[in-house]
């Protein structure tokens, strides 16, 4: 079992081994869902419509996350 620690925006990163067992890369969407009182995460091979515009825009307004320093700095955890 792998632990992460939330941030201030309750954001998360999913660790390595996990990202690599599910097979996910950055883009990629996933699905939470409740079951037995755990999370579970699901990679998500074609996303809701909506869900995507969702993504998009809430990506567009956490640009403070978004730099090539950012993804190189967290590209390893």
């Amino acid at each position: 079992m792998k632990a992460g620690k939330l941030t201030v925006k309750h954001q998360v990163t999913i660790p390595r081994d996990v990202r690599v067992a599910l097979g996910l890369k950055a883009g990629d969407h996933v699905v939470f869902a409740i079951e037995d009182g755990q999370a579970v995460l699901t990679k998500v091979e074609k996303p809701d419509p909506e869900e995507e515009a969702w993504f998009r825009f809430t990506m567009s307004q956490m640009t403070e996350w978004a730099s090539p320093e950012d993804d190189e700095a967290f590209r390893d955890l």
